[in-house]
């Protein structure tokens, strides 16, 4: 099985207990966010709101407040399960199937018609510049080469039918937009709102440039995305979007996008950003605009990028080092820890894995390598690992003003960060105390279960 659409999917979180729907009224201005945040926070449900202030359209948020949403997105709750997954979508996408219509052709404005007001846009945090859109699949195509991506970029709401929309340097849009501009072109783009959840994963993987993300999710699928064209703009757009956006980004025309409360947990200022002007709006009857909320971690924006980001790092580093085991992109980190379980396999060999981990495309500002037996997935069995087998004079890395990620708000220019990695692996090829075992730890029943009963 895998999932249509979103509905499918939220009918899914619904059968397991992981979607609560509130029918009292709630405002699109900071209160969605307040209970999103609870939610992460929790790691409690999706949340389905049928009652926003000032609009008839419902809104869904939270689709992605825990990890282990994103499990369920792949039908599993086991983490290497997941991966594995993840790992043979991206070995094997499968191309889209173009289909003459779909469920987001319902309802059409073009022209006039167009107007953005119509949708119950978030505003998240306090000092955010006003309302965003932030859970939208961008999709462009290259200008030279015809050849579409898709991610995600956050847009800030203007008017009626403009937005910001906010592009990091390291996205292939940024190297599209440029290539448009060079030509005074616009770059034609649209953004899919409540799309299937494994076209929303997928958008997050770190692919080379001119690869097809949507492929990526056909992948994951099993079977190809169908997509249907737009109506304003030589693209495809999953045919199942619960709303689709179509427009431009204007070719050397920028305004002040921002400020914005961060994956970090801090609010980056406003800065000058590119102008998405909408040409149509094209939406399911009934449709749910979805909200996602970006802050401290973990939020939605983490969720969503840790399995990607983990698979593709996972396959890199096993081209050259097969006994890497697993990758823990730390969803509590923000993106900036990295955790690999390595079996060794000659001396020195975790310091050569961490240094390919902290110069890869994940910009980890630290990186962590441990011994198989070590579940990197939970923080207290690594901190044992870091603290029982890591000499700080030996064991640990430090590389001064490298390119790391962005928006460090400790780091001393824009995408510059010392970088850190640390070899908690046991000395190889010498004597180390034996781990305590105790046998018969598996056997032992859920207890937990039946205290749950009882009650």
């Amino acid at each position: 099985m895998s999932f249509k659409d979103l509905r499918q999917f939220l009918d899914y979180l619904a059968e397991r207990g992981e979607l609560v729907t509130i029918d009292e009224p709630v405002d699109p201005r900071y209160e969605v966010a307040a209970y999103i945040r609870k939610s992460s926070d929790l790691g409690g449900p999706t949340l389905l709101f049928k009652n926003v202030r000032g609009f008839d359209m419902p809104v869904v948020g939270g689709v992605f407040c825990s990890p282990k949403k994103a499990l369920l997105a792949l039908e599993t709750t086991d983490h290497r399960e997941a991966v594995a997954r993840f790992a043979a979508g991206l070995h094997e996408p499968i191309e889209p199937r173009r289909v003459a219509s779909g469920p987001c052709k319902e309802i059409k404005l073009v022209g006039d018609e167009v107007d953005l007001t119509r949708l119950p846009i978030c505003t998240y945090g306090e000092q955010d510049g006003g309302a965003y859109i932030t859970v939208g699949v961008g999709i462009s195509k290259d200008p030279e080469t015809g050849v579409p991506n898709a991610g995600m970029y956050r847009m800030h709401y203007y008017d009626r039918q403009h937005t910001g929309l906010r592009i990091s340097p390291y996205a292939d849009l940024h190297v599209m937009l440029a290539r448009a501009e060079a030509q005074g072109r616009p770059l034609e783009h649209a953004v899919a709102l409540g799309v299937d959840p494994l076209v929303q994963l997928a958008s997050q993987a770190h692919v080379p440039y001119g690869t097809n993300e949507v492929a990526i999710a056909g992948g994951l699928r099993g079977e190809p995305v169908e997509v249907v064209a737009c109506e304003t703009v030589d693209l495809e757009v999953p045919a199942t979007a619960e709303i689709v956006l179509e427009g431009r980004l204007l070719p050397g025309e920028r305004r002040w996008e921002g400020p914005f409360g961060e994956f970090t947990g801090y609010v980056s200022p406003a800065t000058n950003s590119p102008i998405f002007e909408c040409t149509a709006i094209t939406m399911r009857q009934g449709a749910i605009f979805q909200a996602g909320l970006t802050g401290a971690p973990v939020t939605e924006n983490h969720v969503l990028k840790f399995l990607p980001l983990e698979a593709n790092l996972l396959a890199a580093l096993r081209e050259t080092y097969p006994g890497v085991t697993d990758v823990n992109c730390v969803p509590e980190s923000g993106e900036f820890l990295v955790v690999i379980a390595l079996k060794q396999r000659y001396a020195n060999e975790a310091k050569n894995v961490l240094l390919n981990a902290l110069g890869s495309v994940v910009h980890p500002k630290m990186v962590v390598v441990t011994d198989d037996d070590v579940d990197i997935h939970n923080m207290t069995q690594v901190w044992w690992a870091i603290l029982t087998r890591c000499q700080p004079a030996e064991d640990v890395i430090i590389v001064p003003r490298a390119a790391g990620g962005q928006l460090d708000p400790s780091a001393p220019a824009p995408f510059t960060n010392s970088l850190m990695g640390m070899d908690a692996t046991r000395p190889f090829g010498k004597p180390f105390p034996e781990v305590v075992r105790i046998p018969g730890v598996e056997q032992v029943p859920d207890f937990w279960r039946r205290l749950g009963a009882r009650g």
